[in-house]
């Protein structure tokens, strides 16, 4: 009777510290594991001005008849990726070359 104890003891105490474990490495607090620093980021060219970027909305953004056919392709795409139909270097391609057969174009009237 006693060894039963003995053995449901030892069996609760290695599946807590496998728990234990497997939540320290998730969360990154375990001792003696370090991330990785990040890459440091390069200076700003001091000779140059920033460069102003165009924060004005367009019509052509909103454009459903632009807009859901681009999704409807990204989705796609997307989902190939994800089954393993595509590497990352074809999804990649793919998805740049869907950017820019679906830059919005001015429709009628907005101009």
């Amino acid at each position: 009777m006693r060894v039963d104890v003995v053995v449901f003891a030892g069996c609760a105490m290695a599946v807590l510290v496998a728990w234990c474990v497997v939540a320290l490495r998730i969360t990154g607090r375990m001792p003696g594991v370090r991330r990785r620093p990040a890459p440091p980021t390069p200076p700003a060219p001091q000779d140059q001005p920033a460069p102003v970027i165009d924060l004005r909305l367009s019509v052509e953004w909103a454009s459903p008849r632009q807009v859901w056919p681009a999704l409807t392709a990204e989705n796609t795409l997307l989902a190939a990726r994800l089954a393993g139909r595509l590497t990352p270097g074809e999804y990649r391609a793919r998805m740049l070359e869907l950017a820019r057969r679906c830059e919005p174009r001015p429709t009628a009237g907005s101009e």
